[in-house]
């Protein structure tokens, strides 16, 4: 495969082939904040463009997937098309696509609903009370969207939040769970077994199927919380019918 300009080292970004149709764009094989930046705003501008020979597109944590059609372009020009993207500007310092959106999320911390909290915070190191002021203060980035419809994958939390993973799987925590490892924050799409730490409990439902638009979380949106006790959560779940879960959502300004 041809090889794009590259502005960062360690030989990206670069350029391969997946399954029989696909391009996977990579700008780190490591997960950076700036190479998740990277990869969005690389797929948002791709998709600006109109390509006929792209089908679909989608992100990951690192990268950007583009399905396309070679019997609608060649493969030489699809590749020249991205070769001649990579090299328009420096995409680990470009700005993040607009109409982006930030959600503050209602969540207890802790308590029999999320039993892991205790052990996570005396790993991070930090009281309740500074776990709950970064759970409520930081904005975390939804990096990509995965594993279940509309589940993301949120950070990166600061360093002291580098937790590894469960040595042993959790049988299942509840839909709608948040679960912390490797500064990332998960909320669960549904009931799941998991060998991230489950730390808070949200009535926030990912997909629901009831509502005019089933997803609401893109990669690029903003995810913060707002602390509840049990008491309000079970009010929240008594009439979420449209599993927003108390969510507010406001628009971020590039």
């Amino acid at each position: 495969m041809q090889k794009a300009e590259r502005n960062m080292t360690n030989n990206f970004p670069k350029m391969n082939f997946v399954g029989i149709d696909g391009i996977l764009v990579q700008f780190s094989d490591e997960i950076r904040e700036n190479a998740n930046s990277a990869a969005l705003a690389f797929r948002h501008e791709v998709e600006q463009k109109n390509q006929s020979s792209i089908l679909e597109s989608a992100n990951s944590l690192t990268a950007a997937y583009f399905r396309i059609d070679t019997k609608i372009k060649s493969l030489d020009s699809i590749l020249n098309f991205f070769n001649e993207m990579l090299r328009e500007k420096n995409w680990y310092t470009s700005k993040l696509p607009a109409d982006r959106k930030l959600f503050k999320i209602p969540c207890v911390f802790g308590t029999e609903l999320a039993p892991q909290f205790e052990k996570v915070i005396k790993l991070a190191g930090i009281s309740r009370s500074q776990a709950i002021l970064e759970f409520t203060t930081t904005r975390t980035r939804v990096m990509t969207i995965g594993f279940s419809p509309g589940q993301p994958y949120a950070g990166l939390m600061s360093k002291k939040w580098d937790l590894p993973r469960l040595s042993e799987v959790s049988k299942s925590v509840p839909k709608s769970a948040l679960v912390c490892a490797i500064r990332q924050l998960i909320i669960f799409s549904n009931s799941t077994p998991t060998g991230w730490h489950h730390i808070g409990q949200t009535a926030f439902e990912c997909f629901n199927s009831n509502r005019k638009q089933p997803i609401l979380l893109r990669p690029g949106d903003e995810i913060t919380f707002v602390e509840i006790n049990s008491g309000e959560l079970s009010q929240i779940k008594n009439n979420n019918a449209d599993g927003l879960g108390g969510v507010e959502i406001l628009e971020i300004r590039n």
